[in-house]
């Protein structure tokens, strides 16, 4: 006997179908700080052609529908990696993108230097490299709640974090909504938690990190791939149940 997970069933579409697409563009002559600061934008969707192709196979919907279908938005993040041995001053170069941004800089990088922290450097296992900057993860309102925000950014980190030595988020509210100050501590907290479910740890002044280096959050990040299989499953045996 199959078990299907409460939530599943609650889900828009199967999520199995998300793709992440990533987008990075740059000039090639080199424009102020483009040879420090690389900004990728990445989508969480459901592309209408996939989702076309799954529905026309488990079940009896016509043409037209189906050519009415669109993709289907899950969420949006960003990431910006911030190259260490590159021509500028990495904390310039991060100064110069939002304050979000400056801030994990003024809390990592030696501002004076632009090296690294004395006590960032310690607390990391091999400090010689890059580092990304998870900046934005936002879902659309009808896929949260799932567990979905750590399968995707993790996802996502394990693409763009080649040679990086950490990974660094300031846990808050990202998605335009007005808090007091309450909420906004309330908000961090609950976010802290979620991103320590793949790998990240309270550093300094608010600021999370995630070293690429130790093998904890390989492991967490497996588990949470494990999880979301597991949802994946329960939502098909809901709604595409064997005959």
């Amino acid at each position: 006997m199959t078990t299907v997970l409460p939530e599943a069933e609650q889900l828009p579409a199967d999520p199995s179908l998300i793709h992440l697409t990533y987008h990075h563009q740059h000039s090639v002559e080199a424009f102020e700080f483009d040879d420090t600061l690389e900004v990728w934008k990445v989508k969480a969707l459901i592309d209408a052609d996939v989702l076309a192709e799954d529905m026309a196979a488990y079940s009896d919907v016509d043409q037209e529908t189906l050519d009415a279908l669109q993709d289907i938005a899950v969420g949006t993040m960003s990431f910006v990696r911030v190259r260490m041995h590159g021509p500028e001053d990495p904390f310039e170069a991060m100064d110069s993108y939002t304050g979000d941004v400056s801030r994990i800089g003024e809390t990592v990088l030696n501002v004076g230097t632009g090296e690294w922290d004395a006590a960032f450097e310690e607390a990391l296992a091999h400090p010689v490299g890059d580092l990304l900057v998870m900046d934005r993860v936002i879902l659309e309102p009808e896929w949260r709640g799932f567990g979905l925000g750590p399968v995707l950014a993790g996802a996502a980190i394990r693409r763009l974090s080649q040679e990086c030595v950490a990974v660094a988020c300031e846990p808050g509210s990202a998605d335009g909504r007005q808090l007091t100050e309450t909420q906004h501590r309330e908000a961090a907290a609950k976010l802290a938690g979620t991103w320590s479910r793949i790998g990240f740890e309270p550093f300094a002044d608010g600021v999370h990190i995630l070293d690429c280096h130790l093998q904890r959050p390989h492991d967490l990040m497996a588990e949470r791939r494990s999880e979301f299989s597991e949802l994946c499953r329960a939502w098909r045996a809901r709604h595409r149940p064997l005959p």
